[in-house]
């Protein structure tokens, strides 16, 4: 299976060179990225997907646009885009245009807003989990995939232990899920080997308190030791989850994260030191060790960082864990470690307006709320006061139902648009995420010169908006490239504006021509993926295009396959 890498990361002989000069006949010229041109008003919407319900966490349907409030920074926001799904059968957003969405094996085809698409996530995080529990939890999730799976929807099957790897990309085929579970069940997990460092740091601990020194410096030092190891551990699963969010980033519609553990605790090593210190029977540890571990060891910074990056990328974290099942509550320790771990877990939702899946003993029960979620909830849209700040803002979603409970992504970041458009390029090169309003061809064949690869873009001027100058109208262009091969990739690279002169009179009359613009990639041999990314910045219109293709040859001949 290929591994999931950084997009940043480029491989040895894959750099990429664009030539930006066009293709004859089409006259057209570079202009600078910051030369000033006719202004370009492009609204930007802010979607959220609001979760409400009731006391007892039942979904609460039937609310209209003048029951909820949004804000901004603290400050109100007109609701400029509502909508209110129940059950699937709810009206998307009038600013959403449908689009084909294919269905999973033998199910009817719909068209659904591809704004409001949902693709699932189910991220097995072995470093911190136990085959029995991963098994109790992994056979439910392939029940529940064929049973909740509705047409349109895709599914992501990740693995991490120690290195993230992707078992399966997105996909409906429910058939090729529950092959990819059965053989996941099979591989090892490394929470034993968790558990047996922690047994030891618990057993270094009593040999040191009654040994004859007490809890002291020595004991502290083998609490801090620990800590230190289950840091290294929590920061792994968090930065493997970051890397999946950023790989998730430009895809647009819901997504969903179901993160499968035994938990992830937001401050590592609180529990030790918690047991530890009541073990002394000094008030004075007892009120400064746990602080000092707070302040060293707490992980809630990154824990926010990562929920910050999930929540501006409309990421939504539903982590389950069936640890609860087997602890003994009336153990002191399992009750302490049991919450320390769920801590984590607990933050990770509540941040992304999801839901916490704990002590699953039922399964299929708890997977059944997740569910609620995917298929009823309200959609809420506004304008921000600005476009493209690049800040992040918080937002607050409040309802006026008495008792009502609503959750909801905490923070967005208003993206420049050359972000955006990066960040769906290398979605439509990492998932095949095609979008082609201005009818964007792509022809890739041997390059001009030894080792190299031919890239032509081509683009019916009928497609663009034109601009009136003398005796002339102009469109304005700029293309995103990105190419991967080997399990890695270019970042993403762009033109510098290019305009496209057409005459008058055939401008009039309906141009037939493409233009056509050339990128030249030197490649050594092998198979590789291309995401393509064409903006009419005067229409704020993209298309975006995935073409997997190989290079035979030593880069003599390519041969691409659409």
């Amino acid at each position: 299976m290929p591994s999931l890498r950084p997009w940043t990361r480029t491989a040895a002989g894959f750099a990429l060179g664009l030539l930006l000069a066009p293709v004859p006949p089409l006259p057209a010229q570079e202009t600078s990225a910051d030369e000033s041109f006719s202004e370009t008003i492009e609204v930007s919407v802010v979607n959220l997907d609001v979760y409400v319900t009731d006391k007892k966490g039942k979904p609460l349907t039937g609310l209209r646009r003048e029951d909820f409030e949004v804000y901004e920074d603290g400050k109100p926001v007109e609701i400029s885009n509502f909508s209110a799904e129940s059950g699937g059968t709810g009206a998307a957003p009038a600013a959403s245009a449908p689009s084909p969405i294919p269905a999973p094996p033998g199910s009817a085809a719909v068209s659904s807003p591809e704004d409001q698409r949902l693709r699932l996530v189910v991220f097995v995080d072995d470093v911190n989990l136990t085959a029995a529990n991963r098994s109790r939890i992994l056979e439910s999730v392939g029940k529940f995939l064929h049973k909740e799976l509705k047409p349109g929807d895709e599914v992501m099957l990740i693995r991490y232990d120690q290195r993230l790897e992707v078992r399966r990309s997105f996909t409906s085929d429910v058939a090729r899920l529950d092959a990819d579970i059965a053989e996941m069940l099979k591989l090892p997990t490394d929470l034993r080997k968790y558990e047996r460092s922690l047994n030891q740091a618990i057993q270094e601990l009593y040999v040191s308190i009654n040994g004859g020194e007490g809890f002291g410096p020595i004991a502290e030092a083998s609490l801090s030791n620990w800590a230190g190891q289950e840091s290294a551990i929590v920061w792994g699963s968090l930065t493997a989850l970051d890397q999946v969010i950023g790989q998730l980033a430009g895809l647009p519609g819901r997504k969903a994260i179901l993160y499968v553990s035994d938990g992830l605790p937001l401050v590592p090593g609180l529990d030790l030191f918690t047991i530890f210190t009541r073990a002394s029977r000094s008030p004075e540890v007892s009120k400064r060790t746990p602080a000092m571990v707070a302040q060293k060891f707490d992980m809630t910074p990154r824990f926010r960082q990562v929920t910050a990056h999930a929540s501006r990328n409309r990421i939504t974290f539903y982590p389950i864990e069936a640890s609860g099942t087997r602890q003994d509550e009336a153990v002191l320790f399992e009750s302490v470690n049991l919450a320390n771990r769920q801590n984590g877990l607990r933050f990770l939702a509540e941040d992304t307006g999801g839901r916490e899946l704990f002590n699953a003993a039922d399964v299929p029960a708890a997977l059944a709320r997740m569910s609620e979620d995917f298929s009823t909830w309200y959609s809420l849209g506004y304008q921000p006061r600005r476009a493209g700040d690049a800040a992040e803002h918080k937002i607050e979603v409040r309802v006026k139902p008495k008792g009502a409970q609503v959750r909801y992504r905490q923070w967005y970041r208003d993206k420049p648009t050359s972000e955006r458009v990066a960040e769906r390029t290398l979605a439509a090169l990492r998932f095949g995420a095609e979008e082609n309003p201005l009818d964007v061809k792509v022809e890739i064949g041997p390059g001009k010169n030894p080792g190299e690869t031919l890239v032509r873009v081509k683009v019916p001027i009928a497609k663009l908006f034109l601009e009136s100058k003398e005796g002339s109208r102009e469109g304005r262009l700029r293309l995103y490239v990105a190419a991967a091969g080997d399990a890695s990739a270019t970042p993403v690279r762009q033109t510098r504006l290019v305009t496209v002169s057409v005459p008058e009179a055939e401008a009039a009359a309906g141009s037939a021509r493409e233009y056509t613009h050339e990128i030249s990639i030197p490649l050594k041999e092998g198979a590789y993926s291309l995401g393509i990314g064409v903006r009419d910045e005067l229409a704020a219109s993209t298309s975006y295009l995935k073409r997997d293709f190989k290079v035979v040859g030593a880069g003599t001949a390519s041969a691409a396959k659409p």
